[in-house]
């Protein structure tokens, strides 16, 4: 994935011998490692394994802003769990930030980090509403911010509220320190290094090697191990797309110093994230379900808002961000399951990873450093994944449960026979092929693919995205390029190719 951020991270070699160690971190994204740098920093012997390159998934494809000002978040969660909750979430992130902030300043951490306001707003009427009542959530918080009357943004708002306390950074130069970090605390970091079985007692296979472990951290974004868990039940994923930009012509002078120290959000669900990375500005936004089908590219969305809003600009680069969001708005942190005494878990970052990383990271260390009571409850731990998730939102519930059944309802007949002489080179579809679904697609010189439209993960129908050009599973969120390689979890297997 070609993100903004220039920044590559060392090379570590794949996993080549038995080991036998403390705890085994199954992820090296900023969660894992985060997780990693805690218990290094206790003394334990720690191992990260890490299926392609440390940050090059989900972390690399962030926006990068630490704040508590997280869309609109608190009044739903003191409707959902109680004042408590939410006061708990919020001590919890503010107090991410300023431990983050702590080790970059101290450590000297060349990241690009800087102090920035943050600023929620809305075009909408229903947008301003929302932020109103959000208003009274913050009241009984104490959040502290400044009502706007005025911003820079190329069009009018509603409501507009500003907060301190932000800070922006660049993700991978971050994710290299701590790489270098656990290594010099006498960590290991294995990449390449693909893990598709679950631990069994204190023992993991991966590939020809048998690695042993008192404790295991599952940080792959998505969980993988599908029972126990069921986490597929109480997850999805969702997109957005990303584009970074430069204003040309008459717009460069006017936007000369837009984004510079404020970084703006969007609470509408058709509106946008906007930042600046050095002398571009990043905008993010047009959310969609993963595999949800696009029948309008949404790059052509935002390169659409730019013409309307920003006049001539040159484009530097495009990518799609995924999150793995939770039906209730907080993250999962703690057992894996009630059948997996030395597995843990941190997933569900609803968005917001680079704070909720470092929260649920530190809270599935310190249970394994033995800090924090493991069978912890729902009071104890307002991360547990044995909080009873599916029922505080019955509609996400419901909703999300009729995708699942919707997809692996939507069999052959919806596919078009015909489609595959229609192909054109770029494009893919999925296509009934020699009485299968296939996906099918054609590379920019013509040389066609074949691979199965079926998940290996668990067995929903794949969708082609026309924007990312990969086929995309609606249920959980697998992604797979044209060639069957995989592009996002949790699936650990590749789609199978089909010979043409």
């Amino acid at each position: 994935m070609k993100t903004i951020w220039k920044h590559a991270p060392q090379k570590f070699e794949t996993l080549n011998a038995d080991i036998d160690c403390d705890a085994i971190v199954i992820g090296g994204g900023m969660a894992g490692l985060w997780s990693a740098y805690h218990l290094v920093n206790m003394g334990k012997k720690v191992i990260v394994l890490e299926a392609k390159r440390v940050g090059s998934g989900v972390t690399a494809g962030s926006t990068a802003i630490l704040t508590y000002a997280q869309d609109i978040i608190y009044k739903p969660l003191i409707k959902k769990h109680g004042l408590d909750v939410a006061k708990k979430y919020l001590a919890d992130t503010k107090a991410a930030i300023a431990d983050i902030k702590q080790i970059i300043e101290k450590e000297k951490v060349d990241c690009d980090f800087e102090s920035i306001d943050f600023v929620l707003f809305s075009i909408k009427g229903k947008g301003a509403r929302a932020l109103k009542k959000e208003q009274e959530a913050y009241k009984e918080l104490g959040i502290e911010y400044d009502e706007m009357t005025e911003t820079e943004l190329p069009f009018s708002t509603k409501r507009e509220l500003k907060f301190g306390g932000s800070y922006q950074f660049n993700p991978l130069k971050l994710c290299n320190w701590i790489a270098d970090y656990i290594v010099k605390k006498g960590g290991q970091i294995f990449e390449n290094t693909l893990v598709q079985d679950a631990p069994e007692e204190n023992r993991l296979k991966v590939g020809d090697y048998i690695l042993t472990a008192k404790n295991f951290i599952v940080a792959t974004h998505f969980p993988y191990i599908n029972v126990p868990g069921f986490y597929w039940l109480s997850i999805y994923q969702h997109q957005n797309y990303c584009m970074a930009f430069k204003p040309t012509g008459d717009g460069a002078e006017r936007f000369e110093n837009f984004c510079k120290g404020i970084s703006y959000e969007s609470i509408d669900k058709t509106g946008f994230e906007y930042r600046r990375v050095g002398e571009n500005i990043l905008i993010d936004g047009v959310p969609v379900r993963t595999g949800q089908k696009p029948y309008r590219s949404k790059y052509r969305i935002i390169e659409h808002h730019l013409e309307e809003n920003f006049g001539r600009y040159k484009e530097i680069t495009r990518f799609c961000s995924q999150d793995c969001i939770t039906l209730d708005k907080l993250p999962y942190a703690g057992r894996y399951s009630h059948f997996a005494d030395n597995v843990f878990v941190v997933t569900g970052f609803n968005k917001w990873g680079m704070t909720n990383s470092y929260i649920t990271a530190k809270v599935v260390a310190d249970m394994v450093l033995g800090k924090k009571d493991k069978n912890a409850d729902f009071k104890e731990n307002i991360y547990s994944p044995q909080r009873v998730a599916l029922f505080v939102n019955l509609i996400e519930t419901v909703s999300n449960v009729g995708v699942i059944g919707a997809s692996f309802a939507n069999d052959l007949l919806n596919v078009d026979a015909k489609k595959f002489e229609r192909i054109k080179n770029g494009q893919g579809a999925v296509i009934k092929y020699k009485g299968h679904r296939v996906g099918a697609s054609r590379d920019d010189n013509g040389k066609v693919n074949l691979i199965s439209a079926v998940c290996p993960h668990l067995g929903c129908n794949l969708k082609w995205n026309k924007d990312e050009r990969t086929f995309d599973c609606p249920c959980h969120g697998s992604r797979f390029n044209c060639k069957g390689n995989i592009v996002n979890n949790p699936s650990t297997k590749n789609a199978e190719r089909v010979d043409y």
